[in-house]
């Protein structure tokens, strides 16, 4: 029997036309080895209909198909929940719409009985550069109204008036700043890259912080170095963060 495969091997290595050629495979003809291997094969039943000579191809997105601006993922072994901001192209500013997709998602976390803790982060190298002020400049004449509004349902962030009662951490990294350091200290833990940036920028726009920060960063840091952050607007680093408490931990980026 070993000789018979060798052989067949032989005849099929020196004559490659049998194998490469584009001829449909209903002609190509097989030994019979019925008799020997014991099995039924009929090369003419072959069922062709999923053979493709083309290597495989990931699967391409509908064209036009908006992605939701909030991407949430369950481990289910682990009981951890990741909610993770996805506009990279605006360094995870978040508008109205993300807002909604935020205060929604941790609604989920909390509702859900097999979710014990919940990971917030953002993609594409940044956590959150804080609110889409671009989306405020296009309400000139309404503006007034769309932040009464919004402050009377909830923060312009979006989930920073809820009550959780179960912990979620902060994964940090690229710039955390204005509203986005705001989400940040609604978590229970921050754990920071080494490469951020955090600090509340916002009297550098004349921005007022309304999403919690004055409230909770004298909370965690006290409140002298609390006005020396929110007064000055100066950007923080994370060994700096460390030290005083706004940090957790500080680990390399990447991790």
């Amino acid at each position: 029997m070993k000789r018979t495969g060798f052989r067949l091997l032989s005849n099929l290595l020196s004559k490659p036309k049998m194998v490469f050629s584009p001829r449909p495979l209903s002609s190509i003809r097989v030994p019979d080895l019925n008799l020997k291997l014991g099995i039924n094969f009929c090369p003419n039943k072959i069922n062709s209909r999923h053979f493709s000579t083309e290597p495989p191809q990931e699967e391409e997105k509908v064209a036009g198909e908006p992605e939701s601006p909030v991407l949430v993922e369950k481990m289910e072994g682990l009981h951890i929940m990741t909610i993770g901001i996805n506009r990279p192209d605006k360094r995870n500013c978040v508008n109205t719409e993300t807002a909604e997709h935020l205060k929604m998602a941790f609604h989920e976390f909390e509702t859900d009985e097999n979710m014990y803790c919940a990971v917030l982060h953002g993609l594409g190298g940044n956590f959150c550069a804080g609110y889409d002020l671009e989306e405020l400049s296009e309400l000139e004449e309404d503006l007034a109204n769309k932040i009464a509004e919004i402050l009377m349902d909830q923060g312009p962030m979006g989930p920073t008036k809820m009550q959780i009662s179960k912990p979620v951490i902060a994964a940090v990294n690229g710039f955390c700043v204005a509203g986005g350091l705001e989400l940040a200290i609604m978590c229970d833990l921050r754990v920071v890259e080494d490469n951020c940036k955090l600090g509340f920028l916002n009297r550098r726009f004349g921005v007022p912080l309304i999403d919690g920060g004055t409230v909770r960063l004298p909370e965690l840091i006290g409140l002298s170095k609390a006005m020396d952050l929110i007064l000055t607007g100066r950007l923080l680093e994370p060994k700096e963060a460390l030290d005083c408490g706004l940090a957790n931990r500080v680990v390399s980026s990447g991790t």
